[in-house]
């Protein structure tokens, strides 16, 4: 009987990672250029192979069991460590081709990372850049799954196949509309931004339980809350003084040079502090156009502009989070 080994090849390793993604045989396989009966084939042999179903049935669909996603996991990072090696090729003909797949949270999607991409893109420009915004979880699912082989985030995922290392600090800042908010000397008081909305970029992020659960102890109670679906919705409302938010300070550069919000601190309580961050798999080293992206978005974030009117949320002990 064939082992694993013998029937481990690119293809293979495609289709479990695609099914994962798709739930669906028929989408699988045309993800990776192959007919369904193909398709159907390759799975039977893998299944024979560990001697276990790999697919349960999902509705009209398939899902992996298991032991089909581990399997997927560990080809996510085999094809990765191709690629690695593929890409430190191209290299020695001088970055001239590849590509570089990267992830982004929200914030630093929506901040740090656009003009670093088109430093990287003008000193690279032979090297193509697959390039997605969505939730920290969605980034780290795809970062798993190794549909993208960098990942820019705002938390410790606390997962052992998750290699991170911070490039940037980062800090939650309280911002209203110049005079919304009575600041004196850069402070505010908890207790007074209650009977203002509190403008929520979105839900489960320690940003939120930070104004919704800790500020209450410190007698902020909040009579009018907003979900919104983006950090850029948020600020345009508190652009329009329609309430009060608490943003990364990364988010904020052009606001506050152009003097639409001011930022505050609240006396008495710790600052929101925390790091931006690049994750990789732990298992896979990061190839030549990764390294380069990190020096860029190093370089590119050092350059930028002194966020001299941003103040610690305190003045006192440091609070350390990982804000969504």
């Amino acid at each position: 009987m064939a082992s694993l080994g013998d029937l481990w090849d690119t293809t293979r390793m495609r289709l479990l990672i695609e099914l994962e993604r798709h739930e669906s045989l028929s989408e699988a396989a045309r993800a990776i250029g192959i007919g369904q009966p193909a398709a159907s084939e390759h799975l039977r042999l893998l299944e024979i192979a560990v001697g276990q179903r790999l697919t349960e049935r999902k509705g009209r669909g398939l899902k992996l069991t298991e032991l089909g996603r581990l399997l997927s996991s560990h080809a996510a990072q085999a094809l990765a460590c191709l690629e690695g090696a593929q890409a430190e090729i191209d290299a020695q003909a001088g970055m001239r081709s590849g590509t570089l797949r990267i992830a982004a949270s929200s914030v630093p999607g929506g901040s740090i990372v656009p003009p670093a991409l088109a430093a990287f893109s003008a000193e690279f420009p032979g090297i193509s850049v697959d390039f997605q915004i969505s939730s920290t979880q969605q980034v780290l699912d795809w970062l798993v799954s190794g549909r993208v082989h960098l990942a820019v985030i705002c938390v410790d995922p606390a997962d052992p196949k998750i290699a991170t290392e911070p490039v940037l600090d980062d800090e939650i800042v309280g911002v209203a509309m110049p005079g919304l908010v009575p600041v004196v000397d850069g402070v505010a008081e908890p207790a007074g931004l209650g009977s203002l909305t509190l403008l929520l970029q979105e839900s489960g992020s320690n940003t939120r339980r930070f104004v919704l659960e800790d500020l209450p102890r410190y007698g902020t109670k909040w009579t009018t809350v907003w979900q919104l679906g983006s950090a850029e919705a948020v600020k345009q409302c508190a652009r329009a003084g329609l309430g009060v938010a608490f943003l990364s300070k990364h988010t904020l550069v052009g606001e506050l040079q152009r003097g639409e919000l001011t930022t505050f601190r609240l006396a008495g309580i710790a600052p929101l502090v925390g790091y931006i961050s690049v994750a990789r798999m732990a298992a896979v080293p990061l190839g030549p156009a990764e390294r380069h992206f990190v020096q860029t978005l190093v370089r590119i974030s050092a350059e930028q502009p002194s966020l001299v009117q941003i103040h610690m949320v305190s003045s006192s002990s440091v609070r350390e989070i990982h804000a969504s």
